[in-house]
């Protein structure tokens, strides 16, 4: 009896002057691997606990996440399944959605980095930070594969750890010894 009558639903979930607007989000899901409970307790239980909560008090509520699809684990994972990145999210974009579903985790979005939506929002971001100089120019030494024609991100790189010696570190840090290389 003490709990604000329920609020009726809006799509889209847009704020309310003078309401308690509350936004929830949490940390977006690499769409490189079948989501599992661990995920799920670690990422987007507690973020949708908080959501429910907040629509039980009234509070005029947007919980947005979506699958990540930049990345070297996404270009990694193609490689791995014969696929292209664009194949490769469209396939796990779903499965995610749908374990999610499962769940009855309760989304107002669940959407995806590659979207004309997203980009645009991320470029206007990146356009005015640019502006007000908030942004540094640099030059940056990365590995090569002649072979493919492209940079390698850390993990496409293997080698001998200068370090311990163990011969199957990757480019960014030996996992046997721990030292950042």
């Amino acid at each position: 009896a003490a709990l604000p009558p329920p609020r009726q639903p809006q799509t889209p979930v847009l704020p309310v002057e003078g309401e308690r607007n509350v936004l929830i989000t949490s940390a977006l899901p690499y769409v490189n691997n079948v989501p599992h409970l661990g995920n799920i307790i670690g990422c987007v239980l507690s973020a949708d606990t908080f959501a429910r909560y907040s629509r039980l008090r009234g509070w005029n509520t947007l919980f947005v996440c979506g699958t990540d699809e930049y990345g070297t684990a996404t270009e990694t994972r193609a490689l791995e399944e014969g696929l292209s990145p664009r194949e490769l999210c469209d396939r796990y974009h779903a499965l995610h959605a749908d374990i999610y579903a499962w769940f009855r985790i309760s989304f107002d979005t669940f959407g995806r980095t590659t979207t004309p939506q997203q980009t645009r929002i991320a470029q206007d971001i990146f356009q005015r930070l640019l502006a007000r100089g908030f942004l540094l120019q640099d030059t940056l030494e990365q590995l090569r594969c002649e072979g493919c024609g492209r940079y390698l991100a850390d993990r496409f790189v293997e080698g001998t750890c200068p370090f311990c010696g163990y011969a199957e570190a990757r480019g960014d840090q030996c996992d046997k010894c721990g030292k950042l290389i």
